[in-house]
């Protein structure tokens, strides 16, 4: 009796061990459970998809095997299931929770029989339509409770994530579905406006499982597989939304639900490996946040001030590119370079904004930073417009060419009132510190300049006289900067480089400026050096552009 006291005694107090899920059988939790969500949105989608004759016999096939899977999935949540991995949770709360999943599910899985069967009436899809948020809300319901658990020292770090990368699936069915209910007038202006909703949480979500945000408390990561798997959804969701947005119209449904099925998979792999190995995937996050502790503050932000640098080059090459499709210099190479920088422009400005794994951009944060985006978004819209008109051939009585010539050095203007915000944004105290990123400002500058020039000389060679001062200040800035590149300039706190390798790349590029110099200097240079700044432009900002790279990414300077 006393031994069986005893044995009771223990129990009792390891109770709340017996009863918590370790970090794989919780992950595992949470991202079934998050994948109820997804189902109650895909079973509804693919409802009314068979409602609306589109691929009726494998829809029906689909939806089967998404309310079976949704069935089979509640039932091991609440008691269990090997084939599944599922443990039940000894938590009286998600319990609960999970019943109150059960009596709704109950009603609504019979009513998805009855489609299957194609016994459905009109009532049967108004209970469907009613009811699958309720559902989803519920189910989300038990998915934060399963989240909110996860309490303790030794907590699993990543469960957030996990929760909202599968939200991600359902958003890909969640949007399926609203487009579908909005082409058949069912509610169009309340269900456009919830894609639209959906739409930007999924680009939200995306960028904080890349980089973490405090708003969605998502701690972000770093290892290698889920990253890879990241940016492929990146990709198809970046690719998918010229698609989307006909669709939104009305137009090329088939093709946009596709899309956010492939979406869908590929999303469905990342929560995978999400809920793999997560004992090892801890261990190499805390050996990555060491890393990434003492790199990632400084190269963010010199990725920042280069890019946002970049960006007034861009808007230099796309003025001086108009210039030479307007004039019928190699007028076809020309038109197509000016998409590409165009485009270029754009996705660094919503790389700035959103975020771009592709780019290595994190989303910027600061209230005035945000503001600066805005105001150059602004500008830039009608810009991009003009831009496009000229490189297609459209501009036949030259306005847009006009609008770029007056407009360009305002968006030059307000471009870089980015780098600088960026820049100012710097809390080093380290004298070297702010040096080199002040020295990525200036390198980069320098870019924007190689352009400047040639858009001023090329204005001038087409009568108007009122850019040789310009030209004149252009060329000064551009000289001075280089020499303070070479030599160093304390005043403009910059140091002058040590590296055999920086100066050995300044050097190439006051040989390419040397020979340029003389040329921009000319008040009248003849047709042939004309060609020869055209062709030589090129080859000094991309010298430049090694320079700013290097003054970025190389550990000595």
């Amino acid at each position: 009796m006393k031994h069986i006291t005893t044995l009771l005694a223990l129990l009792l107090l390891f109770s709340s061990s017996l009863f918590a899920l370790s970090d794989k059988e919780l992950a595992i939790s949470i991202n079934l459970s998050g994948k109820q969500r997804m189902l109650s949105q895909k079973m509804t989608k693919e409802s009314f998809l068979i409602r609306s004759d589109i691929d009726k016999k494998e829809n029906i096939e689909k939806l089967t095997k998404s309310s079976q899977l949704f069935d089979k999935t509640l039932k091991g949540l609440m008691a269990g299931d090997k084939s599944l991995t599922l443990v039940a949770i000894k938590n009286e709360e998600i319990q609960t929770q999970l019943k109150k999943v059960e009596t709704l599910w109950i009603p609504f899985y019979k009513e998805v029989k009855s489609v299957i069967s194609g016994k459905a009436e009109n009532d049967s899809y108004d209970m469907l339509e009613q009811n699958n948020i309720t559902l989803l809300k519920e189910m989300n319901r038990a998915v934060g409770l399963y989240t909110s658990s996860n309490k303790g020292k030794n907590r699993l770090a990543l469960a957030n994530d996990i929760n909202l990368a599968g939200k991600q699936r359902m958003l890909t069915q969640k949007m399926g579905k609203t487009l579908l209910f909005a082409s058949n007038d069912f509610k169009k202006k309340e269900y456009i406006a919830d894609f639209k909703k959906s739409q930007k949480l999924f680009t939200e979500t995306l960028n904080g499982l890349f980089y973490g945000s405090k708003i969605l408390e998502l701690t972000g990561t770093k290892l290698p597989q889920i990253t890879t798997q990241l940016k492929e959804v990146d990709t198809l969701w970046k690719a998918h939304q010229p698609i989307l947005k006909k669709a939104m119209a009305g137009k090329e449904m088939k093709q946009a639900i596709a899309g956010l099925d492939n979406i869908l998979v590929e999303m469905n792999k990342g929560v995978f490996i999400y809920t793999q190995s997560v004992n090892r995937q801890k261990q190499r996050a805390r050996f990555a946040s060491l890393i990434s502790s003492f790199m990632s503050k400084s190269n963010t932000l010199k990725k920042r001030v280069n890019l946002s640098g970049r960006q007034r080059m861009l808007t230099q090459r796309m003025t001086k590119l108009a210039i030479l499709v307007s004039s019928n210099i190699n007028k076809q190479d020309n038109a197509k370079k000016l998409i590409k920088f165009s485009n270029l422009y754009n996705k660094t400005l919503m790389a700035f904004r959103d975020g771009d794994a592709e780019m290595g951009c994190i989303p910027s944060n600061g209230k005035e930073i945000k503001e600066q985006i805005s105001i150059i978004e602004k500008e830039w819209n009608i810009f991009y417009e003009k831009a496009k008109l000229v490189a297609d051939g459209k501009d036949k009585d030259g306005q847009a060419l006009d609008y770029m010539i007056s407009k360009n050095e305002n968006l030059l203007k307000i471009s870089n009132e980015l780098v600088k915000k960026y820049e100012k944004s710097n809390r080093a105290t380290n004298y070297l510190d702010k040096a080199r990123l002040h020295i990525v400002n200036v390198a980069g500058r320098q870019r924007m300049l190689t352009q400047k020039m040639t858009k001023e000389k090329l204005l001038i060679a087409k009568g108007k006289s009122e850019y040789s001062a310009k030209l004149e200040k252009t060329i000064k800035l551009f000289d001075d900067s280089l020499n303070a590149l070479i030599n160093g300039d304390k005043e403009q706190t910059i140091v002058k480089p040590t590296s055999k390798k920086i100066k050995e790349q300044l050097a190439t590029v006051e040989g390419i400026w040397k020979t340029l110099k003389p040329l921009y200097i000319k008040p009248k240079p003849s047709t042939k050096e004309l060609k020869i700044i055209i062709k030589q432009n090129p080859i000094l900002l991309a010298e430049m552009n090694k320079m700013v790279k290097m003054s970025e990414v190389e550990i000595e300077y």
